[in-house]
């Protein structure tokens, strides 16, 4: 099957590439013509490969035919897998299949490493689009979440309520010792962990330390405002509001902590209000800074990006997990 890289354009992560580019991210792709009726992927089979249509029409399903349940269309130029491509979709969630004769890219985990290590402009934007993926999964499970709970009768404008608590208590107790240095809570922190400690270096110069008492609040629900947090010291609840107005506690952070990333990835609200509960020590990365090192081609964007995926990955499966515990305690509703 031959190209003319210029007529690929209708591919979003090739949009606008130079010839070569575009040929060298073909170099890492297997081009395969599929008929009608062929099954590509089998749900619950393990597979690290991504699909991109080229021509045809393709189906996501789950179940067996004839009693499987349609989930969604494929059009060229979309891709399927990207999650598995990148190791956080251990098996496939649905099957697909060609609906007419169709012609598709496969791009494998192999490819993709080879894409990754020589800084691909393609590369780079298959990460910012499952990072934006990974967001809008989180806020509608977090939405689905939201409208379940029932949250308790704790307001921001109770004299004696949760924030006051936490500040009058302990007021003027800021955090204890001095400030971990930013590459060792960088190499500690499970999402960073894995990273040379070279691009934990280089990350650690756009970092920021700041000290906070308990009851301090660095992200508020509803916001649009506010930036990426890591907490090196101390600890910081989560709370959000639910339908009724009332605040639901739905997480405590720990040491090494990546926060308030997700609503600068997709440039949304904030979704939940993050407080310290103690004296913390805290670093900053501004909202300026994570959106240029997104974008960017360099070491540290791709090391960033690599670790914000793996921290929504993380992010999602705790949302989903709280998510059928709600479900469980709320029950059906009427």
């Amino acid at each position: 099957m031959a190209f003319d890289p210029f007529e690929l354009g209708f591919i979003r992560i090739l949009r606008g590439l130079e010839r070569d580019v575009i040929l060298q991210f073909l170099d890492t792709c297997k081009a395969v013509d599929v008929p009608a009726g062929a099954t590509l992927v089998v749900q619950g089979e393990e597979d690290d490969a991504m699909l991109i249509l080229l021509e045809g029409a393709l189906e996501v399903f789950v179940g067996t035919p004839p009693g499987d349940t349609l989930l969604r269309r494929v059009h060229r130029g979309e891709h399927l897998g990207e999650l598995a491509l990148l190791g956080l979709a251990p098996v496939r969630t649905a099957s697909i299949r060609a609906t007419v004769n169709s012609a598709i890219l496969v791009l494998e985990r192999q490819g993709y490493d080879r894409l990754v290590a020589a800084h691909h402009p393609a590369a780079n934007r298959l990460q910012l689009q499952v990072l934006h993926t990974l967001a809008e999964r989180i806020r509608e499970t977090n939405r689905r979440i939201a409208a379940l709970s029932v949250g308790t009768e704790i307001t921001l404008e109770q004299p004696e309520g949760l924030w006051e608590r936490l500040s009058t208590a302990v007021a003027g107790t800021g955090p204890r010792g001095r400030v971990p240095a930013a590459v060792d809570v960088l190499q500690a922190s499970p999402h960073f962990k894995d990273l040379p400690l070279s691009l934990c270096e280089l990350l650690s110069k756009h970092l920021e330390a700041v000290p906070m008492e308990p009851g301090e609040h660095m992200i508020e629900e509803g916001s649009m405002r506010g930036d990426a947090w890591i907490l090196a010291t101390g600890e910081v609840g989560v709370y959000r509001v639910t339908p009724n107005k009332l605040y639901q506690r739905v997480g405590t952070l720990k040491p090494g902590a990546l926060f308030g990333h997700l609503a600068i990835i997709n440039s949304d609200t904030r979704t939940a209000t993050c407080v310290t509960e103690q004296g913390s020590w805290l670093y900053r990365m501004s909202r300026e800074v994570v959106h240029v090192l997104l974008d960017s081609a360099t070491p540290e964007g791709q090391a960033l990006r690599h670790s914000f995926i793996l921290a929504l990955a993380e992010q999602l499966q705790q949302s989903n997990t709280r998510l059928a515990e709600v479900s469980q305690t709320q029950g059906p509703g009427p």
